[in-house]
């Protein structure tokens, strides 16, 4: 989100969530800053399947936009890098849900999350795509949408709504050993661009069908520590104006020759965005915050430029 001001600063959201007496755990997860053009898919409310897909209608194909939930993160000392191509992904694990704490707010791609609904929340696959969730305690099956990221305890696979742990039979003990397998964006939502629309089909899947992977696990895109080699950035500013911009942008070069000054687009507008890069540790990255901090600009952020594995 977008922050205005005498300047303007950029950062990454966090929230929790969180349920009664250990339903779906603590968890944070990163907020977008460019709100996406979100397309609500027609669903048939009997199956909840979108009413212009069978099994055969969904592709993997992710829209080109750049969103925000594309790009590596990092919660809680662990690293995620979203899932670009999920055909033929599959992963078994344990599924939590949530609900009213986070009621009425906004999900990690800027849909409205409604616990009275069927969704779900997963740490790397893409948002917006569907996936057949089977509870594997009781047999029942259930094809959803994913709009979150999340969960982030004991190394949960999936979070879903309140709504969608009923249907699966396990509301009321609070998890349960599920079947996840991703079917991809239903015919409808395809072209998710704006305009003309930037949707182009992805390289081949880097996972084979029927190949399961168990729980948490790099090949489903969440790293620890000692598996990365991280590139973090420091946010101070952004501006509409360029003029100002560049003002900023000298005042903080004079002391970090690390500054860099790029543009960038959020809800349709340009901006330009004031960075100082790269840094190798997170307490490099908060040592030049603090810095910041010192010479005006309380509102700097860090943020996970990328990383890489080793």
């Amino acid at each position: 989100m977008w922050r205005f001001g005498g300047w303007l600063v950029c950062g990454l959201m966090l929230t929790g969530c969180a349920s009664a007496q250990g339903r779906a755990m603590h968890r944070e997860f990163p907020m977008v800053l460019d709100r996406p053009q979100v397309v609500t898919p027609v669903v048939d409310q009997a199956t909840t399947r979108p009413v212009d897909a069978t099994g055969e209608g969904y592709t993997c194909v992710v829209p080109t936009l750049g969103e925000r939930w594309q790009r590596a993160y990092e919660v809680a000392g662990k690293f995620y890098q979203p899932i670009l191509n999920c055909s033929g992904f599959m992963q078994q694990g344990i599924a939590s849900w949530y609900g009213d704490d986070f009621h009425g707010k906004l999900t990690s791609n800027g849909e409205i999350f409604d616990m009275n609904a069927i969704s779900a929340a997963h740490k790397t696959l893409p948002l917006g795509i569907w996936v057949k969730v089977t509870n594997l305690g009781n047999g029942k099956e259930l094809v959803l949408r994913v709009n979150d990221r999340g969960p982030y305890f004991k190394d949960r696979v999936l979070d879903l709504s309140k709504a969608a742990a009923k249907e699966l039979g396990f509301y009321q003990v609070g998890t349960t050993p599920i079947l996840i397998e991703a079917l991809g964006y239903a015919p409808s939502e395809q072209m998710l661009a704006d305009g003309a629309g930037s949707a182009a089909p992805i390289s081949a899947s880097p996972f084979r069908a029927g190949e399961i992977i168990h729980g948490s696990s790099s090949k489903a895109g969440e790293f620890t520590p000692d598996q990365v080699r991280p590139r973090y950035a420091v946010q101070v500013a952004a501006f509409q104006s360029p003029e100002k911009a560049e003002a900023v942008f000298r005042t903080v070069q004079d002391r970090f020759s690390g500054a860099v000054l790029k543009p960038l687009m959020s809800g349709g507008n340009q901006f330009f965005s004031i960075r100082i890069e790269p840094f190798a540790s997170r307490q490099e990255a908060e040592a030049a915050r603090q810095a910041l901090t010192e010479i005006g600009f309380p509102g700097s952020m860090i943020v996970l430029d990328n990383f890489e594995t080793v």
